[in-house]
């Protein structure tokens, strides 16, 4: 249906370079805050940190936690960063928005899908189910597609 691309959500002390766009190379894994292990967008985003490897090593560094509010809380009260997808950054208060950073192309993302068999008998129940979906996000995501990065889902 739609690429939802991925934002780096950063306390105002968090050590970030002074530039438009970051790396994935910038980000401390000693103060990152991520989704518990059973959340696929956890895998998705240690593949890109490329902090698959040293989560294993230092599993006691990186942070856990079971929801994205939850994640926005921590970075809010408690410093340190987060990757946040960009429909959650939707209902962010102006000064949450401050704390958001980009990342350079290619932009990472999650591809959201709607998935059936070949022969789903209600072809038309989904259509229209994708239909409504797709009118209730947000536009960004159902147009810029330019210099994107999907990240692979590994189960």
């Amino acid at each position: 249906m739609f690429y939802e691309e991925f934002l780096a959500y950063a306390a105002k002390n968090e050590k970030l370079p002074a530039k438009k766009y970051i790396l994935p190379k910038d980000i401390n894994s000693n103060h990152l805050w991520l989704l518990e292990e059973s959340h696929c967008m956890r895998s998705q985003l240690l593949n890109f940190c490329t902090l698959k490897k040293k989560d294993q090593e230092n599993a006691t560094m990186i942070y856990k936690a079971g929801s994205i509010e939850t994640l926005i809380h921590f970075v809010d009260n408690n410093e340190g960063i987060t990757i946040l997808p960009l429909l959650a950054t939707e209902r962010l208060t102006g000064s949450q928005k401050t704390k958001l950073r980009e990342f350079a192309p290619p932009k990472p993302v999650r591809e959201i899908s709607l998935v059936t068999v070949k022969d789903f008998p209600r072809k038309k129940l989904i259509q229209q189910l994708k239909e409504a979906i797709v009118a209730s996000v947000n536009k960004k995501v159902l147009t810029d597609r330019k210099g994107l990065k999907v990240l692979d889902i590994e189960l």
